[in-house]
């Protein structure tokens, strides 16, 4: 597949802009938000729980390890439980805590209310709409691709 410059540059100012998002996130809430990778394996426990942490690990497209340290982590700040997998005696699932689900539904999270104002913002719901489905889609496209 042949590039052109128009998607080079569009590509280009996708990053950029995806860079100052996570910066401005980042300035904006520096302390009380959780990191971007317990973030994400809290949001993905909050949809699919119980999860194994080898199964969490794979949705996350991380080593077990590192996912381990992660999970660690949000065990120890209460957001996540950990429970006996009754078809494996030496395995556990994973759930979230109620503390869990609030934070990924913005209850708490600095960086969810940040980006719910910037989305008020937007006036049109269409727009608004646009906006939220085409960063899934380019989330989605994202994973399938970093998972070649």
């Amino acid at each position: 597949m042949t590039t052109s410059s128009t998607e080079l540059t569009q590509a280009a100012n996708v990053y950029h802009n995806l860079v100052r998002i996570q910066r401005t996130l980042r300035q904006l809430t520096s302390s009380g938000s959780l990191a971007q990778s317990s973030m994400s394996a809290l949001w993905m426990l909050v949809q699919r729980a119980p999860l194994r942490l080898s199964e969490l690990a794979e949705q996350e497209n991380v080593a077990v390890p590192t996912m381990s340290r992660v999970v660690a982590a949000l065990e120890r700040e209460g957001y996540v439980v950990r429970t006996a997998d009754p078809e494996d005696g030496r395995a556990y699932l994973l759930s979230p805590t109620q503390t869990g689900i609030d934070m990924i539904n913005g209850n708490t999270s600095r960086r969810i209310k940040t980006l719910e104002q910037a989305l008020e913002a937007i006036e049109d719901d269409a727009e608004r709409a646009k906006v939220v489905a085409g960063l899934k889609f380019l989330a989605d496209a994202l994973a399938v691709d970093g998972a070649r």
